[in-house]
């Protein structure tokens, strides 16, 4: 009588510690430029696209872009796709202390422009849609303020612009290490994919219901794939360049520069209010790590911009299915409708 619940048990343990685990990210794509440690990919068709412009994903620094194909079904690159975008990716890589001096202005100015550039080149094309989640939508944004060319429309989700804020995010900001980040990367020459892993920790509360979930489950495939892809993802973080991570974390979390027109990459100021392309923020309204509030919806930031708000966590808006049914059906139309216009 007691098999049952052994074999279940055994089961349960070997998913809560990785060794049984699923594949992320499925959908098939090709390199079509690399520099340095970035990568630039195209994500692969299977019929001609519909779309005259493509869509360019600039993704965080600080984890793998998985989340935005975490499985099929649950994937943001799926419903591009479908929607008829060529779509691309950047991949920033991973930075080594050999990458100390990689800052704000190298990823803007540089490695964005580069894959901008590239990204059009190979589509044939002379505008693209620029979406960026999270950080890699901050990074999204100043870029498209300080060098506009190319880009027929901006789309953030989950970015933080106003880094005023008490929520989980911005308590993370005030831990010694981020509050002295340059203590921190002399000592390792990166900013350390551990000092990301604090966010887990964030919510660390949480745990325990969802591994009681997941034991209650363990009959639900479509649950425990779930379950599993997020883990894996999760537990996937990855060192940050330490120029970029001090330009970063005290411009903008410590400073509050980059919503108050005061950052400076290049040598130039970012003025976010000068961005004249269509614009479209993606909220969550129950996002912990980058709540509404930060995301310039109160600010009168973008004079052609568009905010989106949907009953969602952070992760949530890029992997739930009642986003996948609901939240992004209007984004790709939104998308569609700025292809079709003229800037």
């Amino acid at each position: 009588m007691l098999q049952p619940s052994i074999t279940k048990l055994n089961r349960w343990n070997r998913i809560v510690s990785g060794r049984e685990t699923v594949e992320i990210g499925r959908t098939p794509k090709e390199v079509v430029y690399e520099r340095d440690i970035l990568t630039l990919y195209r994500f692969q068709r299977e019929t001609p696209a519909t779309q005259k412009h493509p869509i360019l994903i600039s993704y965080s620094l600080i984890n793998r872009p998985a989340v935005l194909d975490l499985l099929p079904g649950r994937s943001v690159v799926e419903r591009f796709l479908e929607a008829g975008f060529e779509v691309y990716l950047i991949d920033w890589g991973v930075p080594t202390a050999l990458d100390y001096h990689s800052g704000l202005d190298t990823y803007v100015s540089l490695y964005m422009r580069a894959a901008i550039k590239a990204t059009l080149k190979h589509s044939g094309t002379k505008e693209l849609h620029l979406f960026g989640y999270c950080m890699g939508g901050a990074l999204a944004a100043i870029s498209t303020a300080l060098r506009p060319r190319g880009i027929k429309s901006l789309t953030l989700l989950g970015t933080p612009l106003n880094f005023r804020s008490d929520e989980l995010l911005y308590r993370w900001s005030a831990d010694t290490n981020v509050n002295k980040p340059e203590q921190l990367v002399e000592a390792w020459r990166v900013a350390p994919a551990w000092n990301f892993e604090s966010f887990s920790l964030l919510t660390l509360e949480k745990k325990p219901d969802m591994l009681k979930a997941l034991y209650n489950r363990l009959e639900d495939d479509g649950f425990v794939e779930s379950y599993m892809a997020m883990e894996r993802w999760v537990g996937d973080n990855i060192p940050m360049a330490a120029s970029v991570f001090q330009e970063f974390v005290r411009g903008c979390f410590l400073n509050n520069d980059l919503i108050e027109g005061r950052l400076e990459v290049g040598g130039k100021k970012v003025d976010l209010r000068s961005i004249k392309v269509p614009v479209l923020s993606i909220i969550g309204e129950a996002d912990h790590l980058v709540p509404p509030e930060t995301t310039g919806i109160n600010d009168d930031v973008f004079p052609n911009g568009e905010f989106l708000q949907f009953p969602s966590g952070h992760v949530g808006l890029s992997v739930s299915s009642k986003s996948h049914k609901e939240l992004w059906p209007q984004v790709c139309n939104w998308l569609c409708n700025r292809d079709a216009t003229t800037n």
